[in-house]
């Protein structure tokens, strides 16, 4: 019975016959019901798993304080014909390896045969031509990733331009979803950073692609990834991260909605960001696409390029002067965005859950949502996205807004339901929106679609509508903002190089 498993197993096609015959003499089989732990993560290994039937989950634990720490996370299921634990029975000395993660009997339960470590040593001591097999039949799994083993022994012992070997701690890193503007600026602030005289060395390698479960075997050999607003980072890419090696995910902007936190704990990779790089350039922008969409800027362009020279009521705007404007969101872009509002001369009406003296000492009113929607004429989105502010604008919102009203978000997409915003607009209860996100944006901002055509109905229908403005998550886009990214970018990998790790790291998100 134990043999007939090994032959059906592909993972013991390499090994002889007589191999199997001796192995299987010390196969002890084991039916587990579901939630059978053979293993806790961190113990000591010396046996390893054959599945027969049913599944095996590798857990870890959450790396979370209070209640949370003790719930597990699935890695992997190993499944019918899999072999668990025997790489680390085959290639140490007893007693010497511990469990990366707990294995445990999934759904329904599990036929498994257990094989001591301890027998399975003395089998291949009493017979050389078994521990030949093993060697070659490892070695041979080894070849056939050299790349890998390559990439991750390159990465102590990367050479400088003059080919000799480097003196200073080396750092490498894989920059994703690279656009023109991120090579042409990070390449020269990391060259100054490496010739600055510090012990670090960083290696910025650069990939247009963007981060996901399939990309992220590209960091295989590298320390750290740099990711953008839309590269996305959720549980099974952290899972294929951490085995490729990575401890450090750089965020070069200030959000992180894309990121799943949790599994980055429990897999031990810190995640970095840049809280604030130029919150003038947000305010700034948010103020433009305002008055872009409050006084037609883009038609009166449009038509004056044509020669046409006419006024009608297409192009009819109003005095800022004089109205209520509410903004939403009085975090430090808000409250820049504040001020500039009270330069207008506007009724500055405020919410947020925090209150800002700053904004109550330059004339702002904190009131609610719902006193927001009833009296502003202008409305700004300044909050971030989290669970509570999701959907801010949406269906049931739309009977409570002042009729004409203009929206304005440079925050995030997913501030603003869009199926409602295009109803809203169609309507007349939304006079006109300028956005700078947009609630899909992810799957076609900072790439060039002008040759493809766009599928997603509700981008179209925003396209089409000559009063919204729209542009590519371009508010932070000034020289002053990109200089603060890369500098604040190079100065978290350095502080990740001196050890410093999770929460102890300036700018640190877990």
């Amino acid at each position: 019975m134990a043999k007939a498993v090994l032959e059906k197993s592909q993972y013991w096609a390499n090994y002889s016959g007589a191999f199997q015959d001796d192995l299987a003499k010390l196969m002890v089989p084991c039916d587990s019901p579901e939630g059978h732990i053979f293993i806790n993560e961190g113990d000591r290994i010396n046996s390893f798993l054959i599945v027969e039937s049913g599944t095996l989950y590798r857990t870890k634990r959450q790396s979370e304080e209070g209640t949370e720490a003790d719930v597990p996370f699935q890695i992997d299921v190993v499944g019918p014909g899999s072999v668990t634990g025997f790489l680390h029975v085959a290639g140490a000395s007893p007693h010497e390896e511990v469990a990366f993660a707990t294995i445990v009997a999934g759904t329904g339960g599990a036929r498994v045969w257990e094989v001591s470590g301890d027998d399975f040593r003395k089998m291949c001591e009493s017979n050389s031509m078994h521990s030949l097999e093993v060697v070659k039949v490892l070695s041979n799994r080894l070849r056939s990733t050299t790349k890998i083993v390559r990439s991750i022994v390159d990465k102590y012992h990367d050479e400088d331009e003059n080919g000799s070997s480097t003196k200073k701690s080396l750092i490498k890193v894989l920059c994703y979803d690279t656009t023109s503007w991120v090579k042409e600026t990070f390449e020269p602030q990391v060259k100054a950073f490496n010739e600055s005289g510090k012990d670090l060395m960083v290696k910025m390698d650069f990939t247009n692609d963007r981060l996901n479960a399939h990309t992220a075997r590209f960091a295989v050999g590298y320390d750290a990834i740099c990711l953008f607003v839309n590269d996305t980072a959720d549980a099974g890419t952290i899972t294929v991260l951490s085995m490729c090696g990575v401890k450090l995910i750089a965020m070069r902007c200030a959000g992180f909605d894309r990121v799943d936190i949790k599994t980055a704990k429990t897999f031990g990779i810190s995640i970095v960001r840049v809280p604030a790089y130029s919150p003038y350039a947000v305010a700034e922008h948010a103020i433009a696409l305002l008055m872009s969409v409050n006084r037609r800027i883009p038609a009166a362009s449009t038509r004056v390029k044509m020669a046409d020279f006419t006024l009608d009521s297409s192009l009819l705007g109003m005095d800022i002067h004089g109205k209520t404007v509410g903004v939403m969101g009085t975090g430090q872009i808000g409250q820049i965005l504040c001020r500039i509002i009270t330069g207008f001369g506007a009724n500055l009406l405020a919410y947020d859950v925090f209150e800002s003296d700053a904004v109550k000492n330059m004339g702002g009113k904190y009131v609610t949502q719902e006193e927001i929607y009833k009296n502003c004429d202008v409305i700004f989105l300044m909050m971030p996205l989290l669970p509570a502010t999701k959907h801010t604008i949406n269906t049931s919102v739309l009977p409570l807004l002042k009729k004409g009203v203009i929206l304005i978000n440079t925050s995030r997409g997913g501030l603003i339901d869009t199926s409602a915003l295009v109803t809203g607009l169609q309507s007349d209860i939304i006079g006109g929106c300028g956005l700078d996100v947009y609630e899909n944006e992810g799957d076609y901002f900072f790439q060039d679609w002008s040759g493809k055509a766009i599928i997603d109905s509700t981008l179209t229908a925003l396209l089409g509508n000559n009063r919204v403005v729209m542009t590519a998550h371009q508010a932070f886009f000034t020289r002053e903002a990109i200089d603060k990214i890369v500098s604040t970018t190079i100065e978290n990998i350095d502080n990740f190089s001196t050890g410093l790790r999770g929460k102890d790291l300036p700018n640190s998100i877990c």
